[in-house]
């Protein structure tokens, strides 16, 4: 509600159409107040409904991939679990990796770099992060409770250490790929482990 007091105090009739024009352009003034505040508003509201959406986005599976050379190894006495969050790696298209250690060792760093096997494309180096705790789907959680050694009732006692990140490959003129992931493992008597496996991208 709008509420506007004129005074009319020994107004000659002249000055009417002033008063008016006065009175209309405080109307529209508010009017287009109204109307900026209502298009932040919905703005704002439209962002908050975008954010919430993709905040309930439920995170991607972990898994070994088909066509993946070797989806474990032993390393460091313990196993190491190579997942990824897609089915199936496509050109440029970014896919996540994990790289979870299962054992009595502590871990420090992973490091890493691809090369394609088909094509020289040169070599994209893996930047793998470390997360607290991780569960042996990769997926990081406050307290480990599984496992992923074949002898499950040895390895309850290990921790389960991920390292997470972000890849992209590129594309060629051939329809499938094969490239060497090569991993190397520092743990905390600063012991370097390497192993190589092989995965296969696809052009689409």
């Amino acid at each position: 509600m709008i509420n506007i007091t004129v005074f009319w105090v020994s107004l000659p009739t002249k000055n009417l159409p002033i008063a008016l024009l006065m009175i209309n352009i405080r109307k529209l003034t508010t009017s287009a107040l109204l109307a900026a505040l209502t298009i932040l508003g919905s703005a704002c509201n439209g962002e908050n409904a975008q954010a919430s959406k993709e905040n309930n986005e439920p995170a991607r599976k972990m898994q070994c991939i088909e066509q993946q050379s070797q989806c474990f190894f032993d390393v460091a006495e313990g196993r190491v679990d190579v997942l990824f969050d897609v089915d199936k790696i496509i050109a440029e298209q970014a896919f996540n990796i994990s790289v979870n250690y299962t054992g009595a060792k502590t871990i420090n760093t992973v490091s890493g770099y691809m090369e394609g096997v088909d094509m020289f494309m040169g070599k994209i180096p893996l930047f793998l992060e470390k997360s607290i705790n991780a569960d042996s789907t990769g997926n990081v959680k406050a307290v480990s409770t599984g496992t992923v050694a074949d002898n499950a009732e040895s390895m309850s006692q290990h921790n389960i250490q991920a390292f997470q990140g972000e890849v992209l490959v590129g594309s060629c003129s051939a329809e499938k790929m094969t490239w060497k992931i090569w991993l190397t493992f520092t743990d905390n008597d600063k012991k370097n482990y390497t192993k190589m496996l092989t995965i296969v991208s696809h052009r689409s």
